[in-house]
């Protein structure tokens, strides 16, 4: 259950969200990719010298973004 959480939410919601508040220096790896060599973050430096980021590592980022959107509009007045 929570691994379709992080990639149906989470995964597509770092795909969308990430390049664009990264201004596209921040990518996302597809999901059905084995590229390797990411470090123990989930990043690796790409040969035109953005980083992208693993999937797995991208749902995580995306549900976290969700749940701070959550807690901003829960909290705020």
């Amino acid at each position: 259950m929570i691994d379709v959480l992080l990639e149906l939410f989470g995964y597509t919601t770092a795909r969308l969200v990430l390049p664009i508040i990264t201004l596209g220096k921040v990518r996302v790896q597809p999901i059905a990719s084995a590229d390797r060599g990411f470090s123990w973050l989930g990043f690796k430096r790409v040969a035109d010298g953005s980083l992208m980021c693993r999937a797995d590592m991208a749902g995580l980022i995306g549900v976290l973004l969700w749940l701070l959107t959550a807690v901003l509009f829960f909290v705020s007045p």
